[in-house]
């Protein structure tokens, strides 16, 4: 069993997918995750998918900041992968939306994501829905509410 949970696609790596658990009220989710592009080519994340017994669809969204408030927006054109970097999808930034879910994301359960790359192609990552991923235990912790 690999302790890191990545996952690559031509030249890119896609670094531990996670959601945050929801309860049956809530009818949206968010999934982050990195991409890390070693190329010196941009690439761009145009869509994400998830089976449909998970939701009803996935959008990429942005926060974007206009006179100092965040506004969601969804990248419909697409997420630019920069090059020679890390793009990190994480709270409060950049996210995956999961619109009408079917049934909540239990807490430590699992389900598959594809992501579909201009360049790069798809690829399938699992994501695993936990409260915060491990590789944030060097962080202080902060809950804002």
């Amino acid at each position: 069993m690999v302790n890191a949970h990545d996952f690559k696609t031509g030249k890119l790596e896609i670094g531990h997918p996670w959601a945050r658990p929801t309860s049956a009220v809530v009818k949206t989710g968010a999934i982050y995750f990195s991409i890390k592009n070693p190329t010196p080519d941009i690439d761009k994340l145009m869509s994400v998918e998830v089976s449909s017994n998970i939701a009803q669809q996935a959008e990429i969204h942005q926060t974007k900041f206009t006179h100092d408030m965040a506004q969601m927006r969804e990248a419909k054109q697409g997420l630019v992968i920069t090059a020679k970097n890390t793009t990190t999808l994480s709270p409060g930034g950049i996210h995956i939306m999961l619109v009408g879910l079917t049934r909540p994301l239990e807490l430590g359960s699992k389900f598959p994501m594809t992501l579909h790359f201009q360049n790069s192609g798809a690829i399938t990552v699992e994501v695993w829905v936990e409260d915060s991923p491990k590789a944030d235990t060097d962080a202080p912790t902060q809950h804002h509410h």
